[in-house]
């Protein structure tokens, strides 16, 4: 039998002006770090999740192996630049998360891409400090730069930070939620 859980679609649909991205953190691309140091922090992240299909992975293969996992899969289904992917950390070098914007193949109207944000997250020493805002502005202002006509994403319906950064930034709930194979 298989077990589902909701996801709850958001969008940010183009033209607006460029969104303003706070000053509080300081981003760093894959041309400036490891591969190594982002995939440990998208396995820190995923390893306090509250996305159930993360805890789910997770358990089966360990936060590692998700994270290196879950990468890969990105190259193989999206387009990206390495230059998108970055880490932010706080003004004391502290790491506080990261980012993946990629755009989707084959979503090309008039000229722009439709782009999403494949993984965000903040590691666990973070957290409860609403940096997902932050992250999720430069996500999109990045996307924005590169020239996009939607930002199309999607959380758990239980990720309610996610969900009031979705809010926050200016993205709307494009329906009602809906299920996803667990």
């Amino acid at each position: 039998m298989t077990t589902y859980y909701e996801k709850i679609p958001f969008v940010w649909e183009e033209p607006k002006p460029a969104i303003p991205v706070p000053k509080r953190l300081i981003f760093r691309s894959l041309n400036d770090v490891p591969m190594e140091d982002f995939t440990a922090a998208v396995s820190c992240a995923m390893s306090s999740s509250l996305d159930r299909s993360d805890q789910k992975v997770v358990r089966e293969l360990g936060a590692d192996k998700a994270a290196l996992e879950f990468i890969v899969q990105a190259s193989k289904d999206f387009d990206y630049e390495p230059q998108w992917w970055q880490l932010g950390y706080n003004s004391t070098g502290e790491l506080v998360g990261f980012i993946q914007p990629v755009l989707y193949r084959g979503c090309r109207k008039d000229n722009l891409e439709e782009g999403t944000i494949y993984y965000i997250g903040v590691v666990p020493k973070q957290q409860g400090k609403r940096y997902i805002y932050d992250l999720l502005c430069q996500a999109t202002y990045l996307l924005q730069k590169i020239g996009v006509w939607r930002v199309f994403c999607d959380t758990d319906v239980l990720n309610t930070p996610m969900i009031r950064g979705f809010q926050d930034v200016g993205y709307h709930q494009f329906s009602s939620p809906w299920q996803r194979p667990l």
